[in-house]
Protein backbone atom coordinates (compact mmCIF):
# COMPACT_ATOMS: atom_id res chain seq x y z
CA UNK A 1 0.00 0.00 0.00
CA UNK A 2 1.31 3.42 -0.95
CA UNK A 3 0.57 6.55 0.99
CA UNK A 4 2.13 9.89 1.80
CA UNK A 5 3.50 10.66 5.30
CA UNK A 6 1.16 12.34 7.73
CA UNK A 7 1.24 16.16 7.44
CA UNK A 8 2.11 18.37 10.42
CA UNK A 9 -0.65 19.42 12.76
CA UNK A 10 -2.35 22.81 12.35
CA UNK A 11 -3.39 25.09 15.17
CA UNK A 12 -5.75 23.40 17.68
CA UNK A 13 -9.29 24.42 18.46
CA UNK A 14 -9.62 27.75 20.14
CA UNK A 15 -6.34 29.11 18.73
CA UNK A 16 -6.13 32.89 18.17
CA UNK A 17 -6.95 34.17 14.70
CA UNK A 18 -4.26 34.18 12.06
CA UNK A 19 -2.28 37.38 11.69
CA UNK A 20 -1.30 39.04 8.46
CA UNK A 21 2.27 40.36 7.94
CA UNK A 22 1.09 43.87 8.81
CA UNK A 23 -0.13 42.66 12.21
CA UNK A 24 -3.84 42.98 11.39
CA UNK A 25 -5.94 39.87 12.19
CA UNK A 26 -7.38 38.07 9.17
CA UNK A 27 -10.77 36.44 9.52
CA UNK A 28 -11.33 33.07 7.79
CA UNK A 29 -13.87 33.34 5.02
CA UNK A 30 -15.66 31.21 2.43
CA UNK A 31 -16.71 33.25 -0.58
CA UNK A 32 -19.93 31.65 -1.80
CA UNK A 33 -19.54 33.33 -5.19
CA UNK A 34 -16.19 31.58 -5.66
CA UNK A 35 -17.76 28.33 -4.46
CA UNK A 36 -20.54 28.55 -7.05
CA UNK A 37 -18.04 29.40 -9.79
CA UNK A 38 -15.87 26.37 -8.97
CA UNK A 39 -18.94 24.15 -8.82
CA UNK A 40 -20.09 25.31 -12.25
CA UNK A 41 -16.60 24.81 -13.69
CA UNK A 42 -16.45 21.25 -12.36
CA UNK A 43 -19.82 20.39 -13.90
CA UNK A 44 -18.68 21.92 -17.19
CA UNK A 45 -15.69 19.58 -17.18
CA UNK A 46 -18.08 16.63 -16.85
CA UNK A 47 -20.24 17.88 -19.70
CA UNK A 48 -17.20 18.31 -21.92
CA UNK A 49 -15.74 14.86 -21.20
CA UNK A 50 -18.91 12.78 -21.56
CA UNK A 51 -18.40 10.07 -24.20
CA UNK A 52 -20.89 7.68 -25.87
CA UNK A 53 -20.32 3.97 -25.33
CA UNK A 54 -20.08 1.44 -28.16
CA UNK A 55 -23.56 0.03 -28.68
CA UNK A 56 -25.77 2.17 -26.45
CA UNK A 57 -25.55 4.65 -23.63
CA UNK A 58 -22.51 6.57 -22.55
CA UNK A 59 -20.60 7.96 -19.60
CA UNK A 60 -17.08 8.60 -18.31
CA UNK A 61 -13.86 6.75 -17.63
CA UNK A 62 -11.97 7.71 -14.48
CA UNK A 63 -9.15 9.04 -16.67
CA UNK A 64 -11.09 11.86 -18.30
CA UNK A 65 -8.87 11.90 -21.36
CA UNK A 66 -9.94 8.35 -22.31
CA UNK A 67 -13.17 7.89 -24.29
CA UNK A 68 -14.22 4.40 -23.07
CA UNK A 69 -16.83 4.76 -20.30
CA UNK A 70 -16.59 2.77 -17.08
CA UNK A 71 -19.39 1.86 -14.71
CA UNK A 72 -18.14 3.48 -11.50
CA UNK A 73 -17.00 6.67 -13.19
CA UNK A 74 -20.31 6.96 -15.02
CA UNK A 75 -22.24 6.62 -11.76
CA UNK A 76 -20.08 9.31 -10.15
CA UNK A 77 -20.55 11.66 -13.10
CA UNK A 78 -24.32 11.30 -12.99
CA UNK A 79 -24.35 11.55 -9.19
CA UNK A 80 -22.54 14.88 -9.41
CA UNK A 81 -25.42 16.41 -11.37
CA UNK A 82 -27.98 14.82 -9.03
CA UNK A 83 -26.29 16.18 -5.90
CA UNK A 84 -25.87 19.62 -7.43
CA UNK A 85 -29.52 19.67 -8.55
CA UNK A 86 -28.55 20.40 -12.15
CA UNK A 87 -30.03 18.76 -15.26
CA UNK A 88 -27.81 16.73 -17.59
CA UNK A 89 -28.81 16.11 -21.18
CA UNK A 90 -27.30 12.61 -21.33
CA UNK A 91 -28.71 11.32 -18.04
CA UNK A 92 -30.88 8.65 -19.70
CA UNK A 93 -27.97 7.39 -21.80
CA UNK A 94 -25.80 7.04 -18.71
CA UNK A 95 -28.57 5.16 -16.93
CA UNK A 96 -28.92 2.80 -19.89
CA UNK A 97 -25.17 2.14 -19.84
CA UNK A 98 -25.29 1.15 -16.16
CA UNK A 99 -28.35 -1.07 -16.72
CA UNK A 100 -26.55 -2.90 -19.52
CA UNK A 101 -23.47 -3.54 -17.33
CA UNK A 102 -25.36 -4.90 -14.29
CA UNK A 103 -24.40 -8.54 -13.73
CA UNK A 104 -27.09 -11.18 -14.24
CA UNK A 105 -26.15 -14.57 -12.81
CA UNK A 106 -27.63 -17.63 -11.18
CA UNK A 107 -24.98 -17.20 -8.48
CA UNK A 108 -26.60 -15.18 -5.69
CA UNK A 109 -23.20 -13.69 -4.73
CA UNK A 110 -22.80 -12.23 -8.23
CA UNK A 111 -26.29 -11.34 -9.38
CA UNK A 112 -27.14 -7.63 -9.25
CA UNK A 113 -23.65 -6.21 -8.79
CA UNK A 114 -21.18 -4.40 -11.03
CA UNK A 115 -17.58 -5.19 -11.93
CA UNK A 116 -14.65 -2.85 -12.44
CA UNK A 117 -12.30 -2.97 -15.39
CA UNK A 118 -9.72 -4.91 -13.34
CA UNK A 119 -11.93 -7.34 -11.38
CA UNK A 120 -12.05 -10.05 -14.10
CA UNK A 121 -15.79 -9.55 -14.61
CA UNK A 122 -16.67 -10.25 -10.97
CA UNK A 123 -18.91 -7.70 -9.19
CA UNK A 124 -17.14 -5.87 -6.37
CA UNK A 125 -18.08 -3.39 -3.65
CA UNK A 126 -15.81 -0.73 -5.20
CA UNK A 127 -18.27 -0.44 -8.10
CA UNK A 128 -21.58 -1.71 -6.68
CA UNK A 129 -21.47 0.53 -3.61
CA UNK A 130 -21.09 3.72 -5.64
CA UNK A 131 -23.67 2.75 -8.29
CA UNK A 132 -26.27 1.65 -5.75
CA UNK A 133 -25.80 4.91 -3.85
CA UNK A 134 -26.25 6.93 -7.03
CA UNK A 135 -29.42 5.06 -8.01
CA UNK A 136 -30.91 5.62 -4.55
CA UNK A 137 -29.96 9.33 -4.48
CA UNK A 138 -31.40 9.81 -7.97
CA UNK A 139 -34.67 8.03 -7.01
CA UNK A 140 -34.40 5.70 -9.97
CA UNK A 141 -36.01 2.70 -8.27
CA UNK A 142 -39.29 3.12 -10.19
CA UNK A 143 -37.80 3.74 -13.63
CA UNK A 144 -38.17 0.79 -15.99
CA UNK A 145 -35.04 1.75 -17.94
CA UNK A 146 -32.88 1.96 -14.80
CA UNK A 147 -30.76 -0.84 -13.31
CA UNK A 148 -32.52 -3.17 -10.88
CA UNK A 149 -31.91 -1.49 -7.55
CA UNK A 150 -33.45 -4.33 -5.53
CA UNK A 151 -30.94 -6.80 -6.94
CA UNK A 152 -28.11 -4.37 -6.16
CA UNK A 153 -29.43 -4.08 -2.59
CA UNK A 154 -29.48 -7.86 -2.20
CA UNK A 155 -25.94 -8.09 -3.62
CA UNK A 156 -24.65 -5.77 -0.91
CA UNK A 157 -26.39 -7.77 1.82
CA UNK A 158 -25.17 -11.13 0.55
CA UNK A 159 -21.58 -9.98 0.21
CA UNK A 160 -21.27 -8.72 3.77
CA UNK A 161 -18.73 -10.77 5.70
CA UNK A 162 -19.73 -12.61 8.90
CA UNK A 163 -17.66 -10.13 10.96
CA UNK A 164 -19.93 -7.27 9.79
CA UNK A 165 -17.51 -5.61 7.39
CA UNK A 166 -17.06 -5.77 3.65
CA UNK A 167 -14.15 -6.66 1.43
CA UNK A 168 -14.22 -6.34 -2.34
CA UNK A 169 -16.65 -9.29 -2.31
CA UNK A 170 -17.76 -12.01 0.06
CA UNK A 171 -14.87 -13.92 1.62
CA UNK A 172 -12.27 -11.19 1.11
CA UNK A 173 -10.85 -9.65 4.27
CA UNK A 174 -12.95 -6.74 5.50
CA UNK A 175 -11.43 -3.35 4.82
CA UNK A 176 -12.38 0.11 6.08
CA UNK A 177 -12.89 1.79 2.70
CA UNK A 178 -15.09 -0.98 1.27
CA UNK A 179 -17.16 -1.14 4.45
CA UNK A 180 -17.80 2.60 4.22
CA UNK A 181 -18.81 2.31 0.56
CA UNK A 182 -21.33 -0.43 1.35
CA UNK A 183 -22.72 1.40 4.39
CA UNK A 184 -23.17 4.69 2.50
CA UNK A 185 -25.15 2.83 -0.15
CA UNK A 186 -27.26 0.92 2.37
CA UNK A 187 -28.00 4.10 4.32
CA UNK A 188 -29.71 5.42 1.18
CA UNK A 189 -31.47 2.14 0.41
CA UNK A 190 -32.59 0.99 3.86
CA UNK A 191 -30.93 2.63 6.89
CA UNK A 192 -32.86 0.35 9.26
CA UNK A 193 -31.45 -2.91 7.89
CA UNK A 194 -29.59 -5.02 10.45
CA UNK A 195 -26.63 -5.08 8.06
CA UNK A 196 -26.09 -1.39 8.78
CA UNK A 197 -25.89 -2.07 12.52
CA UNK A 198 -23.34 -4.83 11.98
CA UNK A 199 -21.27 -2.63 9.68
CA UNK A 200 -21.23 0.27 12.15
CA UNK A 201 -20.27 -2.13 14.92
CA UNK A 202 -17.34 -3.44 12.84
CA UNK A 203 -16.11 0.12 12.23
CA UNK A 204 -16.33 1.26 15.84
CA UNK A 205 -15.67 -1.93 17.83
CA UNK A 206 -11.95 -1.51 18.54
CA UNK A 207 -11.73 2.28 18.82
CA UNK A 208 -10.13 3.54 22.04
CA UNK A 209 -8.81 6.85 23.32
CA UNK A 210 -5.34 5.73 22.20
CA UNK A 211 -6.58 4.57 18.77
CA UNK A 212 -9.35 7.01 17.80
CA UNK A 213 -8.62 7.03 14.05
CA UNK A 214 -8.75 4.52 11.18
CA UNK A 215 -6.41 3.13 8.56
CA UNK A 216 -7.03 0.88 5.51
CA UNK A 217 -7.55 -2.14 7.78
CA UNK A 218 -8.19 -2.27 11.53
CA UNK A 219 -4.56 -3.05 12.43
CA UNK A 220 -2.98 -0.47 10.07
CA UNK A 221 -1.68 2.94 11.03
CA UNK A 222 -4.37 5.64 10.80
CA UNK A 223 -4.59 8.02 7.86
CA UNK A 224 -6.38 11.31 7.34
CA UNK A 225 -8.27 9.91 4.35
CA UNK A 226 -9.67 6.77 6.00
CA UNK A 227 -10.51 8.54 9.25
CA UNK A 228 -12.37 11.26 7.37
CA UNK A 229 -14.28 8.73 5.24
CA UNK A 230 -15.35 6.78 8.33
CA UNK A 231 -16.58 9.96 10.02
CA UNK A 232 -18.59 10.90 6.91
CA UNK A 233 -20.07 7.38 6.87
CA UNK A 234 -20.97 7.40 10.56
CA UNK A 235 -22.61 10.82 10.18
CA UNK A 236 -24.90 9.29 7.55
CA UNK A 237 -25.47 5.96 9.28
CA UNK A 238 -25.87 7.37 12.80
CA UNK A 239 -26.76 11.09 12.52
CA UNK A 240 -27.36 11.50 16.26
CA UNK A 241 -24.18 9.74 17.40
CA UNK A 242 -22.11 11.87 19.80
CA UNK A 243 -19.75 9.81 21.92
CA UNK A 244 -16.37 10.62 23.44
CA UNK A 245 -14.71 8.18 21.02
CA UNK A 246 -16.32 9.92 18.07
CA UNK A 247 -15.25 13.36 19.28
CA UNK A 248 -11.73 12.01 19.83
CA UNK A 249 -11.68 10.94 16.18
CA UNK A 250 -12.73 14.43 15.03
CA UNK A 251 -9.98 15.93 17.21
CA UNK A 252 -7.43 13.52 15.73
CA UNK A 253 -8.47 14.48 12.21
CA UNK A 254 -8.23 18.18 12.99
CA UNK A 255 -4.80 17.75 14.56
CA UNK A 256 -3.35 15.74 11.63
CA UNK A 257 -4.88 17.61 8.69
CA UNK A 258 -2.86 20.18 6.79
CA UNK A 259 -5.46 22.41 5.07
CA UNK A 260 -2.84 23.66 2.61
CA UNK A 261 -1.95 20.16 1.33
CA UNK A 262 -4.00 18.37 -1.34
CA UNK A 263 -3.06 15.01 0.24
CA UNK A 264 -3.51 12.90 -2.89
CA UNK A 265 -2.36 9.26 -2.93
CA UNK A 266 -3.29 5.78 -4.19
CA UNK A 267 -4.19 2.77 -2.05
CA UNK A 268 -3.41 -0.54 -3.75
CA UNK A 269 -4.20 -4.05 -2.54
CA UNK A 270 -4.66 -7.58 -3.85
CA UNK A 271 -8.03 -9.29 -4.09
CA UNK A 272 -8.47 -13.06 -3.98
CA UNK A 273 -12.16 -13.92 -4.48
CA UNK A 274 -11.84 -17.49 -3.18
CA UNK A 275 -9.83 -16.81 -0.06
CA UNK A 276 -6.24 -15.98 0.84
CA UNK A 277 -3.71 -17.66 -1.44
CA UNK A 278 -6.28 -18.87 -3.99
CA UNK A 279 -6.48 -18.00 -7.66
CA UNK A 280 -7.34 -15.84 -9.52
CA UNK A 281 -5.82 -12.77 -7.88
CA UNK A 282 -6.08 -9.22 -9.15
CA UNK A 283 -4.90 -5.86 -7.91
CA UNK A 284 -7.19 -2.92 -7.27
CA UNK A 285 -6.19 0.72 -6.85
CA UNK A 286 -8.22 3.42 -5.10
CA UNK A 287 -7.66 7.11 -5.79
CA UNK A 288 -7.65 9.01 -2.51
CA UNK A 289 -7.96 12.78 -2.42
CA UNK A 290 -7.83 13.32 1.32
CA UNK A 291 -8.35 17.07 1.72
CA UNK A 292 -11.93 17.35 0.40
CA UNK A 293 -12.99 14.17 2.22
CA UNK A 294 -11.55 15.58 5.44
CA UNK A 295 -13.31 18.90 4.88
CA UNK A 296 -16.62 17.11 4.35
CA UNK A 297 -16.04 15.21 7.60
CA UNK A 298 -15.20 18.35 9.59
CA UNK A 299 -18.47 19.91 8.45
CA UNK A 300 -20.25 17.03 10.26
CA UNK A 301 -18.54 17.63 13.61
CA UNK A 302 -21.36 17.57 16.22
CA UNK A 303 -19.71 20.54 17.97
CA UNK A 304 -19.73 22.61 14.79
CA UNK A 305 -17.04 23.05 12.15
CA UNK A 306 -13.65 24.53 13.02
CA UNK A 307 -13.92 27.75 11.02
CA UNK A 308 -10.23 28.59 10.35
CA UNK A 309 -9.43 25.05 9.18
CA UNK A 310 -12.52 24.85 6.98
CA UNK A 311 -11.73 28.22 5.40
CA UNK A 312 -8.09 27.32 4.71
CA UNK A 313 -9.09 23.97 3.20
CA UNK A 314 -11.66 25.70 1.00
CA UNK A 315 -9.01 28.15 -0.16
CA UNK A 316 -6.82 25.23 -1.24
CA UNK A 317 -9.69 23.49 -3.06
CA UNK A 318 -10.76 26.71 -4.79
CA UNK A 319 -7.36 27.47 -6.26
CA UNK A 320 -7.44 27.99 -10.00
CA UNK A 321 -4.88 25.32 -10.84
CA UNK A 322 -7.23 22.53 -9.75
CA UNK A 323 -10.23 23.82 -11.65
CA UNK A 324 -9.82 21.57 -14.67
CA UNK A 325 -8.11 18.23 -13.92
CA UNK A 326 -7.76 17.49 -17.64
CA UNK A 327 -5.14 20.22 -17.98
CA UNK A 328 -3.12 19.61 -14.83
CA UNK A 329 -0.64 16.78 -14.93
CA UNK A 330 0.07 13.73 -17.08
CA UNK A 331 -2.34 10.77 -17.38
CA UNK A 332 -2.16 8.62 -14.28
CA UNK A 333 -0.94 11.49 -12.15
CA UNK A 334 -4.24 12.04 -10.33
CA UNK A 335 -5.05 15.48 -11.77
CA UNK A 336 -6.66 13.94 -14.86
CA UNK A 337 -8.78 11.54 -12.82
CA UNK A 338 -12.50 11.83 -12.29
CA UNK A 339 -11.85 10.89 -8.67
CA UNK A 340 -9.99 14.14 -8.11
CA UNK A 341 -12.89 16.06 -9.60
CA UNK A 342 -15.56 14.09 -7.75
CA UNK A 343 -14.21 14.44 -4.21
CA UNK A 344 -13.70 18.15 -4.67
CA UNK A 345 -17.16 18.60 -6.18
CA UNK A 346 -18.88 16.60 -3.40
CA UNK A 347 -17.23 18.83 -0.82
CA UNK A 348 -18.27 22.03 -2.58
CA UNK A 349 -21.86 20.78 -2.61
CA UNK A 350 -21.60 19.90 1.10
CA UNK A 351 -20.45 23.45 1.85
CA UNK A 352 -23.61 24.81 0.23
CA UNK A 353 -25.82 22.59 2.42
CA UNK A 354 -24.34 22.22 5.87
CA UNK A 355 -25.03 25.01 8.38
CA UNK A 356 -21.90 26.27 10.07
CA UNK A 357 -23.49 26.40 13.52
CA UNK A 358 -23.55 23.51 15.99
CA UNK A 359 -26.47 22.48 18.17
CA UNK A 360 -25.24 24.41 21.25
CA UNK A 361 -23.95 27.49 19.43
CA UNK A 362 -25.54 30.95 19.59
CA UNK A 363 -26.50 32.83 16.44
CA UNK A 364 -26.49 36.63 16.56
CA UNK A 365 -28.47 38.19 13.72
CA UNK A 366 -27.45 41.72 12.81
CA UNK A 367 -28.89 43.81 9.97
CA UNK A 368 -25.85 43.18 7.75
CA UNK A 369 -24.13 40.15 9.29
CA UNK A 370 -24.62 36.91 11.22
CA UNK A 371 -22.22 35.93 13.99
CA UNK A 372 -21.93 32.32 15.16
CA UNK A 373 -20.88 32.15 18.79
CA UNK A 374 -19.45 28.75 19.69
CA UNK A 375 -20.83 26.85 22.67
CA UNK A 376 -17.57 27.06 24.63
CA UNK A 377 -17.68 30.88 24.38
CA UNK A 378 -21.39 31.45 24.88
CA UNK A 379 -20.88 33.36 28.15
CA UNK A 380 -18.64 35.98 26.53
CA UNK A 381 -20.02 39.24 25.12
CA UNK A 382 -20.06 39.42 21.35
CA UNK A 383 -17.65 42.35 21.33
CA UNK A 384 -15.02 40.17 23.02
CA UNK A 385 -15.17 37.67 20.13
CA UNK A 386 -14.36 40.19 17.43
CA UNK A 387 -10.77 41.04 16.48
CA UNK A 388 -9.58 44.49 17.51
CA UNK A 389 -6.79 46.60 16.14
CA UNK A 390 -4.36 47.86 18.74
CA UNK A 391 -3.25 50.96 16.83
CA UNK A 392 -5.15 53.14 14.40
CA UNK A 393 -3.75 53.47 10.90
CA UNK A 394 -3.18 57.24 10.35
CA UNK A 395 -3.05 56.91 6.57
CA UNK A 396 -6.36 55.06 6.45
CA UNK A 397 -7.86 57.57 8.88
CA UNK A 398 -6.90 60.50 6.66
CA UNK A 399 -8.19 58.77 3.51
CA UNK A 400 -11.52 58.06 5.13
CA UNK A 401 -12.11 61.42 6.88
CA UNK A 402 -10.15 63.85 4.71
CA UNK A 403 -13.14 66.13 4.07
CA UNK A 404 -13.86 66.47 7.80
CA UNK A 405 -10.20 67.22 8.46
CA UNK A 406 -10.16 69.94 5.77
CA UNK A 407 -13.30 71.57 7.21
CA UNK A 408 -11.84 71.42 10.71
CA UNK A 409 -8.66 73.09 9.47
CA UNK A 410 -10.74 75.84 7.82
CA UNK A 411 -12.67 76.43 11.07
CA UNK A 412 -9.53 76.61 13.19
CA UNK A 413 -7.82 78.93 10.71
CA UNK A 414 -10.86 81.24 10.55
CA UNK A 415 -11.13 81.35 14.33
CA UNK A 416 -7.43 82.18 14.54
CA UNK A 417 -8.03 85.03 12.05
CA UNK A 418 -10.79 86.45 14.28
CA UNK A 419 -8.45 86.34 17.26
CA UNK A 420 -5.84 88.33 15.35
CA UNK A 421 -8.49 90.87 14.27
CA UNK A 422 -8.26 90.08 10.57
CA UNK A 423 -12.08 89.85 10.44
CA UNK A 424 -15.00 89.84 12.83
CA UNK A 425 -17.03 87.09 14.47
CA UNK A 426 -20.05 87.86 12.30
CA UNK A 427 -18.04 87.22 9.16
CA UNK A 428 -16.73 84.00 10.72
CA UNK A 429 -20.23 82.65 11.43
CA UNK A 430 -21.78 83.66 8.11
CA UNK A 431 -18.93 82.58 5.82
CA UNK A 432 -17.73 79.41 7.59
CA UNK A 433 -19.91 77.89 10.29
CA UNK A 434 -23.39 78.35 8.78
CA UNK A 435 -22.45 76.80 5.35
CA UNK A 436 -20.83 73.85 7.11
CA UNK A 437 -23.90 73.25 9.29
CA UNK A 438 -26.26 73.46 6.28
CA UNK A 439 -24.12 71.09 4.25
CA UNK A 440 -24.04 68.59 7.15
CA UNK A 441 -27.84 68.67 7.56
CA UNK A 442 -28.36 68.19 3.80
CA UNK A 443 -25.99 65.20 3.73
CA UNK A 444 -27.73 63.65 6.73
CA UNK A 445 -31.13 63.97 5.04
CA UNK A 446 -29.78 62.35 1.87
CA UNK A 447 -28.61 59.30 3.79
CA UNK A 448 -31.97 58.85 5.46
CA UNK A 449 -33.92 58.87 2.23
CA UNK A 450 -35.17 55.45 1.15
CA UNK A 451 -33.40 54.38 -2.04
CA UNK A 452 -35.64 53.90 -5.00
CA UNK A 453 -35.90 50.44 -6.51
CA UNK A 454 -35.27 49.62 -10.15
CA UNK A 455 -37.91 50.60 -12.70
CA UNK A 456 -40.53 47.93 -13.47
CA UNK A 457 -39.81 45.61 -16.33
CA UNK A 458 -41.40 46.44 -19.64
CA UNK A 459 -44.42 44.29 -20.49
Amino acid sequence: MNQTPQPPAPAPRGAPPATAPSGAPTAPAIDMAVLEARLDESLDVLRDTYAPAPGSGGGWYHELARPEPGTTATALGLLAFVEAGRPFEHFDEGLAFLAERQTASSDALRDGGWATGTSLGMPVVEATGWIARFLARARCDLREDAPDLRRAYRWLLRNQNPDGGWGSLYGCASRVWQTCLALRALCQLNPYDAAVDRGVEWLTADRTAHRPAWGPVPAAAPTVTHTAFVLVTLAEARPGLRTERLLDAYDWLLAHLDPDDDHTWIETYEVSPHGLGSRPVWRLALWHYGLPIALTALLRDPRGPHGPTVARAFRTLARGEVTDPRRNGPPGGGRTSLWTLWWRLETLIALTRVPLAGSADVLHWFPDATVVQRAHARELPVAALLPHRRFADPVALVRRHWSALVLGFVCVSSAFGVTLGAWGWRDFWLSVIVPIVLASVDESLKRRRTPRGPPPAAP
